[in-house]
């Protein structure tokens, strides 16, 4: 049987202290003036070593597990994935480990999530909020149990939040439209009361309502998160065929304009000759495709880099307990093929 690797011998390889490869496996090498390029040497050998410390013993001589639980909406969207990757990154680099999990959109999984992170000693939470979640939040308030909101933020709860200047981004697609000469807008969206999607859908009656242009329901399309894609799609050909007079369509979500650009081709509409196409959210097909689709795209790193060093700022009580954090991110307008000025 292979020896197990002990932290004694970690810190002989190194030749180094055992307090200093201590500090950095409990990520307080910065904390104790510990250099860039220690902590960097000690981290790789962890690494190649794949030493594995005993959290139980930890816990119990530090009081914390140094691990952190992410939920988020859908570890498979092309947005939550990539901030997943930043965020567990970030946090081995701190000497931090991440539990990941999705909800799906489910309030029911949410609770049942956090519940069992808070069984399992994670150190805090970072948490994409479902609709319904508010009392299990103020419970991990009341526990002082550090958390961050992520992505969207929770009605009438103070908390420490991370989140994108939704209803900026929506306006500034939306005013892009209107300044290349497109009139008649449509917007498709999700049946959701979660903040995200409403000051989005806000964002678009605010620039339509500034360039003196009616604001018609009838050009809001919404359909339900659980929906299938090809229900998804095959309500977007409906509505498009239904509304004959749009001229340009905005997808509030990167995953609507994918289903959307399938649509699209069903009833053979083409972009951007006969329908320009923006979309809230970034994704590799939009920069691929023919055209490309000009986006709002979150600064995926900027967001996740503040999520998490806000967290264990929280966590490492750099950050005062009694008053909440807020960070609010700009979105950024990359104009691409899909929406040209009108012929």
């Amino acid at each position: 049987m292979t020896k197990k690797i002990s932290i004694k011998d970690l810190a002989k390889e190194l030749q180094l202290s055992i307090a200093t490869v201590s500090f950095v496996i409990n990520g307080k090498g910065e904390e104790m003036g510990i250099s860039e390029q220690t902590i960097g040497k000690v981290i790789d050998l962890i690494r190649k070593r794949d030493y594995i410390p005993n959290n139980a013993a930890r816990l119990l001589r530090t009081g914390k597990s140094h691990t952190i639980g992410l939920i988020v909406e859908d570890l498979g969207n092309y947005f939550f994935g990539n901030v997943a990757k930043v965020i567990e990154l970030e946090a081995s680099k701190r000497g931090y480990n991440v539990f990941l999990c999705s909800t799906d959109n489910n309030a029911k999984t949410a609770k049942e999530l956090i519940r069992k992170m808070r069984n399992s000693s994670v150190d805090g939470l970072i948490i994409t909020p479902t609709k319904g979640l508010k009392d299990e939040l103020e419970k991990l308030s009341w526990d002082n149990v550090p958390y961050v909101l992520f992505d969207r933020l929770v009605s009438e709860l103070d908390a420490n939040y991370v989140v994108l200047d939704n209803r900026k981004g929506s306006y500034d697609l939306t005013k892009h439209l209107i300044s290349n000469g497109y009139e008649d807008i449509g917007i498709v969206t999700i049946v959701n009361e979660m903040s995200q999607m409403q000051e989005r859908e806000e964002g678009y009656k605010d620039a339509l309502l500034e360039a003196d242009l009616a604001y018609d329901k009838s050009n809001v399309l919404k359909v339900r998160f659980d929906d299938s894609p090809e229900e998804i799609v095959d309500a977007i050909a409906k509505f498009v065929k239904k509304r004959k007079g749009l001229d340009a369509l905005f997808f509030a979500t990167n995953y609507l304009g994918v289903y959307g650009i399938e649509a699209l081709k069903k009833v053979k509409i083409k972009i951007p000759y006969d329908m320009a196409v923006v979309s809230f959210d970034d994704n590799d097909l939009f920069r691929l495709f023919t055209p490309s689709i000009t986006v709002a795209a979150q600064p995926i790193r900027e967001i996740a880099v503040q999520a998490i060093d806000l967290l264990l700022s929280v966590i490492e009580k750099k950050e005062l307990t009694d008053k909440y954090i807020a960070k609010v991110i700009a979105p950024v307008l990359i104009q691409r093929e899909s929406s040209p000025p009108k012929l």
